[in-house]
């Protein structure tokens, strides 16, 4: 969800991956965009990055043991304090004993924000389920938003019984405070959607809009390319507006300017764009009449 960007972190609105195999990271690309390139944005010695165009990916948990979760407190010379929450997990003459840590999350939270308590250390092993055959991937975090999901997220792994399908996305917050600053980040939320067998391995595409019929007696044109002009046939001169003419022909379909004109000035409409569209271009309909009357005054029909 970040990479560092001249020393400095760089939180990012798409998921980044990095792999040390060329193929792998080419092949993601193609399903997730962007383009492999060194990596310069830190995780270790992993030779590829893939700064890719999607904030939600499907993915292939392996159900509750793909969720590897600790605390951890880290000093000058390693590991402090290391548990689950409730018992030690090392050193070995420790391990099993409580921990002492605060039963509930938040309390926790304000001991390691203090530096006395431990941090999670998440770490979720996946693989994309568009193409499995890349191999295990992990998404690892010590976010405190990902740790308060876990148990949800555990006893919906629990529920599928077997590998589950799940959506990973970088969701999008934003509030304001009491104090009236504006807040916004991103977090990352797993959503369990059920088994392989009931879930497609990529969601459907979003619905493409449909376009808007012709209108009766009426086939939309493509605009044609300006034709060379001519020698002038009357010395009269007609100022256009070419953008208006442009939202003319968006609103009503129609190809060229002088079927713009003559569909605005006819009203011929009928299925094209709904009633409160029409109604902010009348106010400009004069207008077009106007250029119309004076065009076809000095006999130039092209309104170019």
């Amino acid at each position: 969800m970040g990479r560092l960007s001249e020393s400095r972190p760089q939180a990012l609105d798409a998921w980044r991956v990095t792999t040390d195999d060329a193929d792998v990271a080419a092949r993601v690309a193609s399903l997730m965009g962007g383009e492999p390139q060194p990596n310069e944005g830190g995780g270790g010695s992993l030779a590829y990055e893939v700064l890719t165009s999607r904030e939600s990916v499907r993915i292939l948990l392996n159900g509750p043991a793909a969720v590897a979760a600790r605390m951890v407190l880290w000093g000058s010379k390693g590991i402090i304090h290391e548990c689950d929450g409730m018992e030690f997990l090392s050193p070995k003459e420790k391990k099993g004993q409580p921990c002492g840590c605060p039963p509930l999350l938040e309390n926790r939270r304000l001991e390691a924000k203090s530096g006395r308590g431990p941090m999670p250390s998440i770490d979720i092993t996946f693989r994309m389920a568009a193409a499995p055959v890349l191999g295990s991937f992990h998404f690892m975090t010590s976010s405190w938003l990902m740790a308060a999901q876990l148990s949800d997220l555990l006893d919906a792994l629990e529920r599928v019984d077997g590998p589950a399908v799940c959506d990973l996305t970088m969701e999008l917050v934003v509030y304001t405070t009491k104090a009236g600053r504006g807040v916004c980040y991103r977090k990352p939320v797993f959503t369990v959607l059920g088994s392989p067998d009931t879930v497609a391995p990529e969601p459907p595409p979003p619905a493409q809009p449909k376009p808007a019929p012709s209108a009766p007696g009426r086939k939309a044109r493509a605009t044609p390319e300006p034709p060379t002009p001519s020698a002038p046939q009357s010395s009269h001169s007609v100022n256009v507006d070419a953008d208006l003419l442009r939202r003319a022909a968006h609103v009503l379909g129609t190809g060229d300017h002088q079927e713009t004109v003559i569909a605005a000035l006819s009203e011929i409409v009928a299925g094209r764009q709904q009633t409160a569209e029409l109604a902010q271009l009348r106010e400009d309909v004069e207008r077009i009449a106007a250029i119309a009357g004076q065009a076809l005054q000095g006999r130039d029909s092209s309104l170019t």
